[in-house]
């Protein structure tokens, strides 16, 4: 088990060095060691010391989003009769954003072969969430799937929704590929305000280099719960496989294109507030001790260009196919 304090702690397991920072439940880190022994790709964006000591999940790879997924307009919505209130957690912005998880100090428990699991609970009877999250990595020898699952341990039913976060390395060679049936327009809080159709600007079926669209923010629903990224320059790729309770995505795309955001969630944005929205990804209700879980799966590949985009050697802690089944500190 890990020592209390450490601000990220490293879990080795199969050709995979993941790393786990428990303030914000945040994945630091999702290396792959290549099967071709030529070093490590960093899945995920690139991770600094810097970031790490920050207290900031948004600056690290992955974080969790429960019980809502993005933005909740003024950090209100009405169920069952009456006015349920959470903190807006994004100053000055009067709206609340991702969710309770990221602000939360996650537990790690002791992995086993191939398994890691940490967790957080919230406890907070005056707006009714009161549950306990939790993220479970699973690694084979091809593949890592995340799960994020809720249960709820309130009295009174409440309305949940969770999402993943994903940061991943931009550049001026990565494409893009998803397929997904309707968009939204938003208004200037990046709140949905409209369903719309997919336009050419917004529409990734053939895939697209993400630098011809820089600072895009869009919602997408009936999405067909995988995505291609290629890293050409690199020589590699990720495929990302959601399961079905994750039926929507967020892409994002920063300004300066450095990094981006392929986020499967289950629900729209602020659907609490607009149930015009409830046929494109609702909330789910959840009773005592009912639960609501979801997967995402990355699975790397190699091309043919070898080389470009390696971590040093210097960074590789173990061989490729060793297993190391503690946490490293």
């Amino acid at each position: 088990m890990a020592k209390k304090g450490e601000p990220e702690y490293r879990w080795n397991s199969g050709p995979f060095q993941i790393g786990i920072v428990p303030e914000g439940g945040a994945i630091s880190r999702i290396d792959w060691i290549r099967p071709d022994g030529k070093g490590i790709i960093n899945l995920l964006r690139p991770v600094t010391p810097e970031a790490i000591a920050s207290g900031n999940p948004s600056n690290l790879g992955c974080f969790p989003m429960v019980p809502f997924a993005n933005r909740l307009a003024f950090a209100e919505f009405e169920f069952d009769g009456r006015i349920v209130k959470v903190p807006a957690n994004r100053p000055p912005s009067p709206h609340a954003i991702h969710g309770f998880g990221r602000s939360s100090e996650w537990q790690i428990e002791r992995p086993t072969v191939d398994t890691l699991r940490f967790n957080h609970k919230h406890d907070d009877p005056q707006s009714g969430f009161v549950y306990v999250a939790w993220q479970e990595i699973k690694v084979t020898e091809g593949d890592v799937t995340i799960e994020i699952g809720v249960r709820h341990l309130g009295r009174t039913p409440m309305p949940y929704g969770i999402g993943l976060h994903p940061w991943f390395p931009g550049g001026e060679d990565v494409s893009v590929a998803f397929i997904a049936s309707d968009s939204f327009a938003t208004d200037e809080d990046m709140l949905p305000t409209a369903r719309t159709v997919i336009d050419l600007g917004r529409d990734f079926s053939d895939g697209r280099m993400i630098r011809h669209n820089l600072a895009l923010d869009a919602h997408y629903a009936g999405w067909h719960l995988e995505a291609d990224m290629v890293w050409q320059d690199a020589g590699y790729s990720v495929k990302m496989l959601a399961s079905d309770s994750l039926s929507n995505v967020q892409f994002y795309i920063p300004e300066d294109g450095k990094t981006f955001c392929v986020e499967p969630v289950s629900h729209v944005p602020n659907v609490h507030n607009r149930p015009e929205f409830k046929e494109h990804g609702d909330l789910v209700v959840l009773d005592n001790n009912q639960t609501l879980t979801g997967t995402m799966t990355l699975i790397p590949t190699l091309h043919e260009t070898p080389d470009s985009g390696l971590v040093d050697e210097d960074e590789v802690f173990g061989k490729p196919g060793n297993r190391d089944y503690s946490l490293v500190d």
